[in-house]
């Protein structure tokens, strides 16, 4: 498995490899846009308070077969978030997924940051993404369910620098969890 940071010339390829991964979900199409183009995506990054968005794509024999990325909000200069992790079925049960998430964490230490978190959800489909993240020392804390939703959200946190990290739900102030929008209530949309 080779790791290469996103670049124009492969976006539209990992695009189709997200939307494939990721079939309920649109936020990686803008994710994905917005590590290249920021200035383009601004109000992307503005409405999940981001600082940055960043990618890399998993090659395997030649074909991007996988992608990872890393948000920073701001404000939150020792923590970062693991996004829009994940490889193609036919990639999976060789290890490349624990190579790629040791990449990440490792990465992310070599950055001088203190915690890698990530959200998920609580679903059939995630029980091995979930296991291998456990395995690799993150702790799981629920998360409170927004209106309409019926499954059940974790924030997952792994101290990069021997430290315990701060309980998500804890710190004052905290942005929604990047790609997790409320939906607007009626008095608003009035």
């Amino acid at each position: 498995m080779k790791i290469e940071q996103l670049e124009p010339a492969v976006l539209e390829e990992t695009r189709r490899v997200a939307a494939e991964l990721f079939p309920w979900e649109h936020d990686h199409h803008a994710a994905l846009g917005a590590a290249l183009f920021p200035e383009a995506h601004a109000s992307f990054m503005e409405i999940r308070r981001l600082d940055s968005a960043r990618f890399w794509t998993a090659r395997i024999d030649g074909r991007i077969a996988g992608l990872a990325g890393l948000y920073d909000y701001r404000g939150m200069p020792s923590e970062t978030w693991l996004s829009w992790y994940g490889l193609l079925p036919v990639a999976r049960g060789r290890g490349h997924g624990a190579r790629l998430l040791d990449w990440i964490i490792r990465t992310s230490r070599e950055e001088g940051r203190a915690v890698l978190r990530l959200w998920t959800t609580i679903e059939d489909e995630y029980r091995l993404a979930i296991r291998l993240y456990e395995k690799h020392g993150f702790t799981t804390e629920e998360y409170p369910a927004l209106p309409g939703e019926s499954w059940r959200t974790v924030v997952m946190s792994l101290g990069l620098n021997g430290t315990t990290p701060i309980p998500w739900l804890s710190i004052a102030d905290r942005p929604e969890l990047g790609g997790r929008l409320a939906p607007l209530s009626a008095a608003r949309v009035a």
